[in-house]
């Protein structure tokens, strides 16, 4: 049975965020998405991956080839999302070995925009228990998962590849330090207290910043939050009104629509008399109107803006790339040795099956023309020999196979011992 593990996907690298913005989902779209994919018979698992730099959906399929794999779930994600082929140039198609290597870099850290970053780790888990929850992981994809948050664990602990902890969000705060020196000083609205708002938020307090200002589309969430760090909470619809004391504004929410257009600070910049205007959008798909950076003494900035602070911190860290990147095509190949083995499954217990049968059909047989016999002793003796056979072709059908990695043989095999495979539950 043919059996493909695949990834489609683009990220910060392969797409800039006008175009990720269009294929991001938030978590109602992804319940629906997978719910949907999932429904497809060949399709035995899926998990979506959406973040401010990378969209991924992750799918095993059985019993078609690689191509209808990757066929089948391009298609449910370019109608789902109203796409059209000119963004097809943006993504990326990794199967196998090579998928599973990409997500335990991603897991690791080494793929993001800031090398080793943290939070990935927990978007990764997040993605992953949203699709479990919706019964749409699979026990391949379940196992993956868990791997991946392995192998992010011990390139962590193993490697300095994370050392001066750096996200967006600080990278953010950064670049705001670098166009207002006098951070600390200054008044600052944060839009947005999800994990990339609160990270930004203590980012930010690390710079000594203090006087600072979060609102959230939940409010009580903002209160939350503001009540942790001691920070000043407000409504959202009091946006227009702080943007008249805030110089520093940063957004980091899942909103599909901007949260501040054109009009609202066209209306804001005279009565602040034009006071110069930081504005850090972290937000994909953007929660800005990209008109707004064209208004006098505003300077708007997206997520991939943040690149020249990242490169920073990325030459400090990638002396550790070359020993992170072991560890995780280490625990690659040890997922695939039990990806290979799973193919051996059903034709090793139909051996067994079979020779049981044919233990128990001889014996009847053997008993009726044989009166007297101990019946109890013959038919051990019987299975003994039966199970003696099948450990001994057991063992050389995993030594020609490789395991089950080679399918050609493993097929063959099928055939000439004429075994029906049950399908994997």
């Amino acid at each position: 049975m043919e059996r493909t593990i695949g990834v489609i996907g683009l990220n910060y690298k392969s797409a800039p965020v006008a175009i990720r913005e269009k294929v991001s989902f938030s978590e109602q779209q992804i319940t629906l998405f997978i719910r949907a994919l999932k429904q497809i018979e060949p399709v035995a698992g899926v998990v979506v991956l959406s973040t401010c730099n990378r969209v991924e959906i992750y799918f095993h399929t059985k019993a078609v080839s690689v191509h209808q794999g990757f066929e089948i779930v391009l298609h449910q994600l370019f109608e789902f999302k109203s796409l059209n082929s000119t963004v097809l140039e943006h993504f990326y198609f990794f199967n196998g070995k090579e998928a599973v290597n990409h997500l335990f870099q991603v897991a690791s850290g080494l793929n993001s925009m800031i090398l080793g970053e943290d939070q990935i780790i927990g978007q990764v888990k997040n993605a992953f228990l949203l699709s479990s929850h919706e019964h749409c992981a699979g026990p391949v994809l379940t196992r993956l998962f868990n791997l991946s948050f392995n192998a992010g664990k011990q390139v962590r602990t193993e490697t300095k590849i994370n050392e001066g902890s750096a996200s967006v969000s600080s990278a953010a705060a950064s670049l705001a330090k670098q166009l207002c020196p006098d951070i600390e000083s200054r008044s600052i609205l944060l839009i947005g207290a999800g994990q990339t708002g609160k990270l930004s938020l203590m980012s930010l307090i690390e710079k000594g910043c203090q006087n600072l200002f979060i609102t959230n589309r939940t409010f009580e969430r903002a209160v939350e939050i503001a009540n942790e760090f001691n920070v000043k909470a407000l409504p959202i619809n009091k946006i227009s009104e702080c943007l008249l004391t805030c110089d520093i504004v940063m957004l980091a929410t899942g909103s599909p629509e901007p949260l501040i257009g054109l009009t609202m600070i066209e209306e804001v910049m005279p009565a602040r008399n034009y006071r110069p205007m930081v504005i850090l959008d972290l937000s994909v798909p953007r929660n800005v109107a990209a008109e707004v950076g064209r208004v006098e003494n505003v300077t708007l900035f997206d997520v991939d803006d943040t690149e020249a602070v990242i490169q920073d911190t990325f030459k400090k860290r990638q002396t550790e790339i070359a020993r992170a990147k072991e560890i995780v095509s280490c625990l690659a190949d040890e997922y695939m040795e039990w990806l290979a083995s799973l193919s051996l499954t059903p034709t090793i217990r139909q051996i067994q099956d079979n020779f049981r049968k044919i233990n128990d059909n001889e014996f009847e047989h053997y008993r009726k023309f044989k009166n007297g016999i101990d019946c109890k002793i013959s038919r051990e003796y019987g299975n003994h020999i039966s199970d003696k056979f099948s450990r001994l072709i057991i063992e050389n059908l995993k030594q020609l196979t490789d395991n089950g990695k080679k399918v050609e043989l493993l097929n063959l095999l099928n055939e000439l011992f004429e075994l029906k495979i049950a399908d994997e539950k």
